[in-house]
């Protein structure tokens, strides 16, 4: 029961993430490792995944990472979320829905005169950064009414077959070693329906440990994109990891995620192979160019994670990119063209009096467009020509929570003892960077920076009833939406000051 409680505060968000904790991870290949430690796997084995309530209050605008289908608008909102998983022999049924309520109240909206309407039949609350032929579905709100919605949340039905096991799925998945932003797939947004392969533990062989995951699945539009919400993309994924034989803490690993737009979900399955295609280079266009050639489109990542238990150190990094380079040649001119990477670390200290110990860690993710556009058209992460809604699922992004052409910087200092624990820490995230650099608004369009400063205290309580979690911040946005007149040097624009606060309890 204590690893289920773990995993589904890792998935929903935890305080904090352990060291060695797997670099592809999801609810259900933790329960499976669970049900793998029982005797008697013949008979049905039953097992309560403990719900977790989650509320969230934002004070001026919306504030929203890594928090599944719930979209932590303006006001509270609250998501819920729990269930059973099964177990006979080989087949597993896990079902853990997801419901939704959020308050979704009203805060000013992008003003057209710095930011023009996005081109009709777009909705009203399409992302007004993204007009043209770098498209996104990514409403800056979701509607103007309160939320409600419940979803199959993190459930899964499979089999083992020998080394592997088979089944569909609308679970989130966490790929890549990163705790604030995984660059291919997080659980930012709601769970997609997914077919999936993957090996039930890693392979071993004379060159190490392998492990991997295969996954085909469709992607649904939000209501708040355009007129026509039918609209759905097939989305083929592959993550490949590898570790030594000796104990080294070390693991290695590759994904590359291809999408393209398709008429019915069993479209997906067509599209499996395309994971393995070549995709071309559908966004090597000018920004102004607002030509969409209907097609596919993909990023791929190299990450690894490195353990060193004794030492109480951990270090991390992923790097990625949108386009696959035309040569070796062109890669070694420009190894940083349309890239993005994630690199972190934290320590925990010796322990101190009362068996508390100190817990530092950092990590910093840059999505923004590479140095490379003085020479050779580039995009912006996560949007696309070829597939209209990005690389998203019912509007948000299924990648880094930070969103399209962002970066951001994550420092905390945590003082931890057995049932509790408090720390600081400071986010800064500059958000939707490319949107405005990459408009033809001359020098201006450089100054025009969205900025978030959010300092902040988080904690976690454990007791013999649950665990509590509480993260508060209370920063600022500096020119909110871009809403800046003054060109270069910047002056102060449109600043917002927002308090967030989230807490979560999930049962013993």
């Amino acid at each position: 029961m204590r690893r289920a409680l773990f995993l589904i505060a890792l998935v929903l968000g935890a305080p904090r993430v352990p060291a060695q904790a797997p670099v592809l991870r999801s609810l259900s290949s933790h329960l499976a490792f669970v049900a793998n430690d029982t005797n008697g796997a013949r008979r049905t084995h039953w097992q309560f995944v403990a719900p977790t309530v989650r509320f969230t209050h934002n004070s001026a605008l919306p504030y929203s990472l890594n928090d599944g289908a719930l979209w932590a608008g303006r006001g509270a909102s609250m998501d819920l979320t729990g269930g059973v998983s099964m177990r006979a022999g080989p087949v597993r049924l896990i079902l853990v829905p997801e419901l939704v309520v959020a308050a979704n109240d009203s805060f000013a909206r992008p003003d057209i005169y710095y930011n023009p309407p996005p081109p009709l039949p777009r909705s009203e609350y399409s992302s007004p950064f993204h007009g043209n032929g770098q498209s996104i579905d990514m409403p800056w709100r979701f509607g103007n009414a309160p939320i409600r919605q419940l979803y199959p949340g993190q459930s899964t039905a499979m089999v083992d077959v020998g080394l592997a096991s088979i089944g569909v799925s609308t679970e989130n998945e966490w790929w890549g070693p990163g705790m604030r932003n995984a660059l291919v797939l997080s659980n930012h947004a709601p769970g997609f329906e997914h077919a999936f392969v993957r090996t039930r533990d890693p392979i071993a062989t004379p060159l190490g440990n392998f492990g991997a995951r295969w996954i085909v699945g469709t992607l649904r539009e939000s209501r708040y994109f355009d007129v026509d919400t039918s609209k759905l993309r097939s989305i083929s994924l592959l993550a490949v990891t590898w570790t030594p034989r000796q104990d080294s803490g070390l693991v290695v690993g590759f994904a590359r995620s291809v999408l393209a737009p398709s008429r019915r979900p069993i479209d997906a399955l067509r599209d499996a192979w395309q994971v393995f295609a070549d995709v071309g280079h559908p966004n090597a266009r000018p920004y102004l160019d607002s030509t969409i050639t209907p097609g596919r489109d993909q990023l791929f990542s190299l990450f690894l994670r490195w353990s060193f238990p004794k030492d109480g150190f951990e270090t991390w990094a992923e790097w990625a990119r949108t386009e696959v380079p035309l040569s070796l040649r062109d890669f070694i001119i420009y190894p940083n063209h349309t890239q993005g990477y994630t690199l972190g670390l934290q320590w925990t200290g010796d322990t101190l009096r009362w068996n508390a110990r100190l817990h530092a860690e950092a990590e910093f993710t840059f999505l923004e467009q590479s140095t490379t556009y003085r020479h050779r058209e580039i995009g912006s992460w996560y949007t696309s020509r070829a597939v209209v809604q990005g690389y998203t699922n019912r509007g948000q992004s299924l990648g880094a929570a930070i969103g399209p052409g962002s970066s951001s910087q994550w420092i905390a200092l945590d003082y931890v003892l057995p049932s509790w624990e408090v720390g600081l820490n400071l986010t800064r995230i500059r958000w939707m960077n490319d949107a405005m650099s990459q408009r033809d608004y001359g020098l201006s369009g450089w100054c025009q920076h969205d900025v978030s400063l959010l300092p902040g205290i988080r904690g976690a309580a454990r007791t013999r009833f649950g665990t509590v979690a509480m993260d508060y911040s209370a920063g600022w946005r500096i020119n909110t939406f871009f809403e800046n007149t003054s060109g270069c040097p910047t002056s102060p624009g449109r600043d917002e000051n927002n308090k967030s606060l989230t807490i979560a309890f999930t049962p013993r």
